[in-house]
């Protein structure tokens, strides 16, 4: 029924403002402690481009990591739930970026592209839109390698929360709860580097400020998903 929903323009309408409408309660009520790497301050302070990473899961929290009013772009989904999202954090997206590892790629790519050259800050889900959970995917590190722009990885975590059961353990935050939001020091990669190596430092140090967000507010951190066979390890 849900997807019947979504499929109409009323119920996709409905369904947006309410996601919008919760989106602002939530970053209206959570206590939201912030912890920055020193390095990682002065490249937010200077104003210009780079490429933020978080892991999809905590897309529910990840627009209490950002300065409403300042520019972002955003790449998510082409597939009508990535659109959804899209349209339910247009608050905080100045500018979407559609495509993904598996849908338009190279139109991802060009858009990334496009808005760091355009002087704005590009957020990316490395693991989206269908994982594996927590495995970096190497659309990031060529974006890092054609700019050299540095990438910081970011994490976000509340609690209580409530854990759904889907591929990435999506973490559904809730309102007047506690919340913590780390980011970690700037991973830059340089176009001589080599992909996987650069692409396993990204994955590592995402993972590692990640579980350092849910540690501080004394959670278990999630386990990552096997990387699939053949594929990022």
């Amino acid at each position: 029924m849900l997807k019947s929903l979504i499929r109409s323009d009323i119920g996709r309408t409905v369904l947006i403002a309410v996601l919008r409408a919760y989106i602002r309660l939530l970053l209206a009520t959570i206590r939201m402690d912030r912890h920055i790497d020193p390095e990682t301050k002065a490249i937010l302070a200077d104003g210009g481009p780079f490429l933020a990473v978080f892991w999809h899961n905590r897309l529910g929290l990840i627009a209490s990591a950002w300065e409403v009013g300042r520019p972002l772009a955003m790449v998510h989904s082409s597939h009508g739930d990535g659109r959804m999202l899209g349209d339910a954090l247009s608050d905080f997206i100045t500018v979407p970026i559609e495509g993904s590892t598996r849908r338009n790629p190279m139109n991802a790519m060009r858009g990334i592209l496009r808005a760091l050259k355009d002087g704005y800050p590009v957020a990316i889900t490395p693991d989206g839109p269908r994982g594996p959970r927590m495995r970096c995917q190497p659309g990031v590190v060529e974006a890092a390698r054609r700019t050299g722009l540095p990438v910081l990885p970011v994490a976000c975590s509340s609690r209580p929360r409530i854990q759904v059961g889907s591929w990435d353990r999506f973490l559904f935050p809730l309102p007047f709860t506690r919340g913590v939001t780390k980011i970690g020091a700037p991973i830059r990669i340089a176009e001589a580097d080599d992909r996987e190596e650069a692409r396993l430092r990204v994955e590592a140090a995402l993972t590692a400020v990640t579980d350092a967000a849910d540690r501080h507010l004394g959670l278990e951190p999630i386990t990552p998903a096997p990387p699939k066979h053949g594929g990022p390890t």
